[in-house]
């Protein structure tokens, strides 16, 4: 019984070391690679977009200056964001966003518009455009990380 159980432990270590090593070829990673907000991960373009979303839809609560009343709407901008959402992924921001903005129509946007608009937030907040706009993908938008600015 002893060796039964050396032999197929052996053949288990044998296999799981010939086999990412075998035939010269790496193994592609399961999930994209992670990026940060700080890589550009929008264009300016898709920000002009979301301004116009955020003057439509989100002024009256959130205010010009994306601040809020401090009281009954939150600051988009600034520390608050920072302290909620670093080390978080786009995805769960984005997600955030679309499901419960606006307050009495949440989800009533469109997936590209909410892409916009966050665009437009992300901006706002100080990240830098890119060369690709935000995707709606969320499995694009889960390999996004948020960090603070520099």
């Amino acid at each position: 019984m002893r060796s039964i159980v050396w032999l197929a432990a052996s053949i288990l270590v044998a296999g799981a070391w010939l086999v990412p090593a075998g035939f010269g070829a790496e193994a592609e990673p399961l999930t994209p690679p992670e990026r940060s907000l700080r890589d550009g991960v929008y264009t300016s373009s898709q920000a002009e977009r979301g301004k116009a979303v955020y003057l439509v839809h989100c002024v009256e609560c959130h205010k010009e200056d994306l601040r809020g009343d401090q009281q009954m709407t939150p600051s988009l901008v600034g520390i608050g964001f920072t302290f909620r959402w670093k080390d978080k992924k786009l995805y769960d921001y984005f997600t955030g966003i679309r499901d419960t903005m606006p307050q009495s129509a949440p989800r009533s946007l469109g997936e590209e518009t909410y892409a916009d608009l966050v665009a437009y937030l992300l901006s706002e907040i100080g990240y830098p455009p890119g060369e690709e706009e935000l995707p709606t993908d969320p499995d694009a938008l889960k390999a996004i990380i948020i960090v603070p600015l520099p």
